[in-house]
């Protein structure tokens, strides 16, 4: 589906629930095609495609030199306040705060979480947006699965848009949804921080473990790159090893000693990988480089070798996630956000002054 298709959809669905909540009432006039193309920043032919969809769908009709009017109140989805919430996983790592966070703020709002975990497999998201579309919710927080790669689910997204019902997305989003709202870290930020943290420590042969599946791991590396080239140092593959979900243990196991010799610094796509790349430097016999790593989670706290470790804007995460949907449920449009991360002595992280969307 391209662009402007999508924006066209996203209009009639606007259109469609103005006229569920009554801001244009059985036979009231809209406003004329260049009026709304100009509210709406798009094309007339957009508006035209919209407004023929609702006319298909009965709830307008034209009327020639006269304009264009609803003809019947759509039927209105009852609400359940009932908000779907799909992670990968639920309580595991820092997904207990960050779900906390959502639950706390939509029971603020008197609703509630439903709670459902992929996995990370997108069979398991199948099965359970499949599920979801036949259950009573309002709308959707979702974590993607496998981000960074092509999403064979993205007809189920497409159904919710159908039905009315706002997704915002965490952590990650789908390139085959462009105009999706979402809430992320700013993973480019945090991979350029964490190797410029060690670079100034002295490290010259930094090396980087990323996850290949996932957005976030492709935009740390991007972060971890720029900062090498800004440091006139090579991006050399040897030092970079990329691993997906299935594979980690196996993975880091097996590559983790060599890769450690030809290293003074090494970048991990988060605490769980770093600590595993000390228990198997400890096992191997292999003296660690420093290590900087993502989350500031209880990986971090109790390994009992101390390593660089960047909050994670986790909370932050989970409330605005729930607030955007929260307002989407509303009738407002909303845009995407890129929180930054922080090291832990400096309390101000670069960038905080821009939290507008990065292109991905």
């Amino acid at each position: 589906m391209s662009m402007s298709e999508h924006k066209y959809l996203q209009l009639a669905a606007l259109l469609r629930e103005q006229i569920q909540e009554g801001i244009y009432a059985k036979g009231a006039r809209l406003p004329g095609e260049l009026t709304l193309a100009r509210q709406e920043r798009c094309s007339r032919q957009t508006v035209r495609q919209a407004i023929g969809l609702l006319e298909e769908e009965g709830l307008l009709c034209r009327r020639q030199g006269s304009g264009t009017y609803v003809r019947q109140s759509a039927s209105r989805r009852s609400r359940t306040r009932n908000i779907a919430v799909v992670t990968t996983y639920i309580g595991e790592y820092i997904f207990p705060d960050i779900l906390q966070e959502i639950e706390h703020t939509l029971s603020q709002n008197r609703y509630a979480a439903l709670l459902f975990a992929t996995h990370n497999r997108v069979d398991r998201e199948r099965q359970v947006l499949t599920e979801l579309l036949q259950k009573p919710v309002d709308g959707l927080i979702v974590e993607g699965t496998k981000t960074a790669l092509p999403n064979p689910n993205i007809d189920l997204y497409r159904q919710f848009e159908g039905m009315g019902l706002p997704v915002v997305f965490l952590n990650g989003v789908y390139a085959e949804l462009p105009e999706a709202v979402y809430v992320m870290a700013d993973d480019c930020q945090g991979g350029r921080l964490a190797c410029r943290d060690l670079l100034r420590r002295g490290c010259r042969r930094v090396a980087g473990i990323f996850k290949g599946d996932d957005l976030q791991g492709h935009r740390r590396y991007a972060g971890y790159t720029q900062a090498l080239r800004e440091a006139g140092l090579p991006v050399v593959d040897d030092r970079v090893l990329w691993y997906t979900t299935e594979d980690r243990v196996d993975l880091l196991e097996a590559a983790v000693p060599n890769l450690l010799r030809g290293c003074d610094g090494l970048v991990c796509y988060n605490d769980q990988v770093a600590y595993q790349v000390l228990e198997v430097a400890r096992r191997r016999g292999v003296t660690p480089p420093r290590l900087a790593s993502f989350d500031h989670s209880v990986f971090a706290q109790v390994s009992p070798t101390p390593f660089l470790s960047l909050y994670s804007p986790k909370e932050e995460l989970g409330r605005q996630a729930a607030e955007k949907l929260l307002q989407m449920l509303r009738g407002r449009r909303e845009s995407s956000v890129l929180l930054p991360w922080r090291l832990e002595e400096e309390p101000s992280p670069e960038n905080t002054a821009d939290n507008s969307p990065a292109r991905l």
